[in-house]
């Protein structure tokens, strides 16, 4: 049968080179540290304790290029027969030339571009490191800061010249993605199972267009049973890159904005992707919304502090007590469909830089659309937001900003600088508001990377910030600016690769009668061994509640690559947490599993979340209860059992799979594989998706104007079966869909022998064979042997027509039967007349 190549390179030369990989500080079992990363090619094997390559030859792979979690593009990679590594030198550059800065590039082009390949050996004295990875089939390049492009953002993903040929998208596609979850509630209300509850999200793409929408849908309940959350059309202009909507708008803010609920047009230019169907939505500064009722662990500079459950609504981090003093603050947010995500707040500024001649905005206009029951409420009042941000060189960005409706109006001004001594961000902001009155606000923040010689880095970040008492943006009912002013900063230092300490402060100076806030804390961070690592801080804090002295620790331990352990205790309320969880396979079959048990001096609480990956669907299953004491009574407890699948159509072509969060592509296997099972990007870990009994699969996992190679694999088809080159090459626009077959008629192999119109054996001469049905397609080349025996593959059924360079220009003609078999013999072929 034939095979790509890929996948034997696959299950020959990387299925035993697994990396235990350890990360420094980290929870996620799969995460890669810099620490960890070789700087040479057989470093990896060397680490491993088993070899790359074990095939006595060379392996070729086309794998990813990343840089950190930046997919820059494929990149062809040889593991030579030493486990060393090699990969195409311009191709390289031209990787590296998105996010080198110029002046830099240009020196390693130099010093680089004459040779035809490269390996990480020939980077060790710029300062850059590159690492294979064999679990992710990765290849890392870890850049310095100070030898990146001054800018936080990559247009070459959008240049077609780079990407080469691709295949085009669907003409038409749809599809509509299913979460639904059912409760079985314990205790905190009444008990019993709740109506099942349905979101439903999906799109549709005609030609360049998308129309897309969200909806909620619980059969059942008294009252409204479906609330449609939003509708809209979409346009890219690819040309110009901005983007058009019309509909329910998603504004972005910027500043000290906040994202109205807006119906209308906008224009909007990122260069950054776009985040759709997101369950929890920034609502400018240090504010957040969520559209359903979620469980939001709240995670403060490392600690994990509490857990809560909400109700849809807007919150400000400052309805949070525990918040005050924090400047790194994490949620992770899972709602009662059991979507997941997760939100970081700083108190620092989006320090990112446009190089220069380069812009980004956003306009929204229409009327106010809040949420109502049954979907968004169309008024008559009018509102406006936008922003504009442009380089002016590489070392300063500017913008402006804006918003305005017939109550209130904000008008905001920011700039970003790069010094040799810093990065100074600064945001500026004026209001008014009827209810109110005129105020303002303003932001300074300096952040400094130290690079050291021996790779570690020090980090610097200090801010200030003001807001006047009548400050507020726009829509805003109440307004509330406790404080005249806030300070602060903090500094990390890496002593050694096994331990590191920080210390960082902050002073709110209160408003009138309110009372001034003090947060000072020093943080370290031991690396026992190299599955363990311990976290800690000691405290001290001065708030309404009076002053305190508190402390923190936690030590996390990894069993093995897939599994981790973590235990936490916080003085304050004698709080103390043990964590774990696990991860086994990738894609189809795959699960993962978290629990947690946790008390304090008020409460305690037991929770458990397992999810599974399956073919067509993501199943689920989470616990959560709370209790008063040591597991007294309950308070609250909940099962949920959780199910996503999607319906999706391309051009002609139906298939079920799991949710898909952007663009997808059905893969049927061509008749011809007879219903054989296709694999969609096969490792030997795991693979996306398969067709199964349905016919068809879906890979559910595209991003927009991101390159992507899809690889595919039959391992039960039939011997001499054709796959095609074994990969499609796609550039999927905003939520499109594809419509790709595996297999062709063109898989028959045909053998005979040939003879010429004397009788006497066509021996070693090539030819052609043309198919007389489609003469347009590239011929087949033909060789015969020393007895005139021939073989010629890639046919199809139908009639063909040979050529061959003898001395007598023979020609014949053979005729490839429809019965399903792969391999046609004739005994004798003789020459036709012309």
């Amino acid at each position: 049968m034939i095979r790509t190549h890929f996948r034997s390179a696959l299950l020959l030369g990387v299925g035993s080179a697994l990396l235990p990989t350890v990360a420094w500080g980290a929870d996620e079992p799969l995460e890669i540290p810099e620490t960890a990363a070789p700087t040479q090619s057989n470093a990896d094997s060397a680490q491993i304790g088993s070899r790359l390559n074990t095939t006595g030859r060379p392996i070729i792979l086309t794998v990813p290029a990343k840089d950190g979690a930046n997919y820059l593009g494929d990149i062809a990679l040889t593991i030579q027969v030493d486990d060393t590594l090699e990969f195409p030198t311009q191709r390289a550059l031209q990787l590296l030339s998105q996010v080198l800065s110029p002046d830099y590039f240009l020196t390693l082009e130099k010093s680089l571009g004459l040779q035809p390949s490269l390996s990480p050996n020939d980077f060790v004295s710029s300062g850059i490191k590159v690492s294979y990875n064999p679990r992710t089939l990765e290849l890392n390049f870890i850049i310095p800061a100070e030898l990146r492009i001054s800018r936080s953002v990559i247009v070459s993903p959008l240049d077609r010249d780079r990407i080469g040929s691709v295949i085009e998208p669907a003409g038409f596609s749809a599809y509509l993605n299913i979460r639904a979850t059912a409760d079985y509630i314990h205790a905190g209300g009444p008990t019993g199972f709740n109506e099942p509850l349905m979101i439903l999200d999906g799109a549709a793409r005609l030609g360049g267009v998308v129309a897309e929408s969200e909806a909620i849908w619980q059969p059942g309940v008294t009252g409204v049973d479906f609330q449609r959350l939003g509708s809209r059309f979409v346009y890219d202009d690819l040309k110009n890159l901005v983007r058009w909507t019309a509909g329910d708008l998603q504004p972005l803010a910027r500043g000290f904005q906040n994202s109205p609920d807006i119906a209308g047009l906008s224009i909007f230019r990122s260069y950054s992707v776009l985040q759709p169907q997101q369950i929890i939505r920034p609502r400018g500064d240090r504010s957040f919304r969520l559209d359903r009722p979620s469980t939001i662990e709240v995670e403060i500079n490392g600690q994990i502090i509490r857990r809560l459950e909400l109700a849809p609504g807007n919150y400000n981090l400052r309805d949070f007590p525990f918040a005050q003093g924090a400047n790194n603050i994490r949620l992770s947010v899972l709602d009662d469909s059991g979507r997941s995500e997760v939100l970081n707040f700083s108190l620092f500024l989006d320090q990112t830089q446009l190089a220069k001649g380069l812009s980004e905005f956003g306009l929204y206009a229409g009327v106010k659309a809040p949420l109502g029951l049954r979907g968004p409420h169309y008024t008559n009042d009018y509102i406006a937001s936008g922003f504009y941000r442009r380089g002016i060189s590489d070392f300063l960005t500017v913008g402006v900003n804006a918003q305005i409706d017939k109550d209130s109006r904000l008008l905001g001004t920011e700039a970003v600088v790069a010094t040799s001594v810093g990065t100074f961000a600064t945001n500026l902001a004026l209001s008014d508001i009827d209810a109110y009155g005129s105020g303002y606000a303003g932001t300074l923040t300096f952040q400094r990377l130290i690079q050291r010689a021996n790779g570690q880095a020090d980090t610097l970040n200090l801010f200030a910030e003001t807001r006047s008492a009548k400050f507020g943006p726009v829509s805003s009912f109440y307004v509330s600016n406790p404080y005249d002013f806030e300070v602060g900063g903090g500094y990390s230092h890496a002593f050694t690769d096994q331990f590191y300490a920080g210390f960082d402060a902050r002073y709110s100076h209160g408003r009138g009668a309110e009372i001034d806030l003090h947060s000072y804390r020093l943080s370290g961070g031991f690396r026992i061994s190299p599955t363990a690592n311990l976290t800690g801080d000691v405290r001290y804090e001065k708030d309404t509640r009076g002053s305190r002295i508190g402390a923190f620790a936690s030590l996390t331990i990894r069993f093995g690559r897939y599994t981790t352990a973590r235990a936490d205790y916080d003085t304050r309320d004698n709080r103390a947490r043990v964590s774990f969880q696990t991860l086994h396979g990738q894609g189809v079959g795959s699960y993962n599993i978290t629990a947690d048990i946790d008390r304090s001096d008020n409460s305690s609480g037991f929770n458990f979340n397992g999810n599974y990956i399956a073919n067509r669907a993501e199943l689920g299953l989470s616990h959560f209860g709370s209790f008063t004491d040591d597991f007294g009574q309950r308070t609250s407890e909940r099962t949920s059992l959780r199910v996503g699948t999607s319906l999706a159509f391309a051009d002609g072509a139906f298939s079920v799979g799991r949710p898909i969060y952007d663009s997808f592509a059905i893969v049927s296997p061509h008749r011809k594989l007879d219903g054989t099972d296709v694999l969609l990007d096969p490792t030997p870990y795991g693979y996306t998706a398969n067709s199964g009994m349905l016919g068809a699969a879906t890979h559910p996992s595209l991003s927009s104007y991101a390159d992507r190679t899809i690889t595919v694999d039959a391992p039960d088809a039939k011997a001499g079966t054709d796959l095609g080159q074994g990969s499609f090459h796609l550039f999927p626009p905003y939520r499109s869909g594809y419509r790709l077959v595996v297999g062709s008629e063109y898989g028959v192999t045909a053998v005979g022998t040939m003879v010429d119109v004397d009788g006497e054996v066509v021996s070693l001469v090539t030819g052609t064979a043309t198919e007389l049905a489609h003469p347009e397609l590239p011929p087949v080349t033909i060789f015969t042997n020393r007895q005139g025996r021939f073989g010629a593959t890639g046919l199809a059924p139908g009639k063909w027509r040979i050529e061959m360079l003898d001395s007598k220009q023979s020609v014949f003609e053979i005729d490839i039967p429809d019965n399903g078999e792969n391999i046609v013999r004739f005994d004798q072929i003789s020459p036709v007349r012309n």
